[in-house]
């Protein structure tokens, strides 16, 4: 039986996804930055973000676009991520996401297995190979080897482990990226691709390379600053404020709001000693 060839992108078609890659960083004024963690700032400019431990096997993310379903038209569209999972693949999932919202316009759901790119979606597709080409802009990742004296013959697993972290990207991304710039074989790329992750994990344990733990965090766009201001402001109560909060797993506390004293009513004595007065 023939194997199903997989799926990959003409040469067409990527490099209108790199033109889309290279204007987005032309927008975002970042075309000389490693972009990282700067992704969430950068997707909160065009979506309302939600963070959210889902479960480290549950999917990465998913977008609802304005108006889908019939819906009026809103603002924003809205954007959740799965912050169970290493905040690289939150990294990649944020920037795959960043180019459903600005040149797809469809409603997305990132499974776990994405980072295979075994999928048939020319989309899906395309948004990887966005997020590579925005996460790891090709003329920052050649400085990077230049920088380091990383000779592209010569790369090794703990140089891919290396600049992974770096641009704060999965180990994966990493290897079909320096596959894509020409800077290891297809035969290397293939290698490190089919590594598992527990070989990954030992690799980064005997060359020191921290791992990219889960967060866990919760995140509601900006719900906590908005409550904290309307409290401020004298617009909703201490309570209010409490159960908005909680929607965070906040507390007023957490945010340095101390609790407020409250009023008590006066003792029997106490009123006593007011009525003899």
């Amino acid at each position: 039986m023939t194997e199903k060839k997989k799926p990959e992108l003409t040469e067409a078609e990527i490099l209108k996804v790199k033109e889309k890659a290279a204007e987005m960083l032309g927008v975002c004024k970042k075309q000389n930055d490693i972009i990282g963690q700067q992704i969430f700032t950068i997707l909160s400019r065009f979506a309302r973000v939600i963070y959210y431990p889902l479960g480290k096997d549950d999917v990465w993310g998913f977008t609802r676009i304005k108006g889908s379903s019939k819906e009026t038209q809103g603002d924003k569209p809205f954007v959740a991520i799965n912050s169970s999972i290493p905040l690289d693949c939150q990294v990649f999932a944020a920037a795959h996401e960043l180019y459903h919202i600005r040149y797809d316009e469809k409603m997305d759901v990132i499974p776990a297995d994405i980072i295979d790119e075994n999928v048939e979606d020319r989309n899906e597709l395309k948004a990887n190979r966005f997020a590579a080409e925005f996460l790891v802009e090709e003329d920052l990742l050649l400085k990077e080897l230049r920088i380091n004296s990383i000779e592209p013959a010569k790369i090794e697993i703990k140089d891919v482990l290396g600049l992974a972290f770096l641009f704060s990207v999965p180990f994966r991304t990493m290897a079909r990226r320096l596959h894509e710039v020409k800077a290891i074989s297809k035969a290397d790329e293939a290698r490190y691709l089919s590594l598992t992750d527990e070989e990954i994990a030992a690799a980064r344990n005997r060359y020191a390379v921290p791992a990219p733990a889960a967060d866990g965090r919760i995140a509601i766009d900006n719900l906590t600053d908005l409550a904290v201001k309307a409290y401020e402001n004298q617009r909703i109560t201490f309570e209010k404020l409490e159960y908005l909060l909680s929607l965070s797993k906040l507390s007023p506390l957490d945010v340095g709001i101390p609790i407020p004293a409250r009023n008590s009513f006066p003792s029997d004595s106490e009123l006593d000693a007011i009525m003899e007065e």
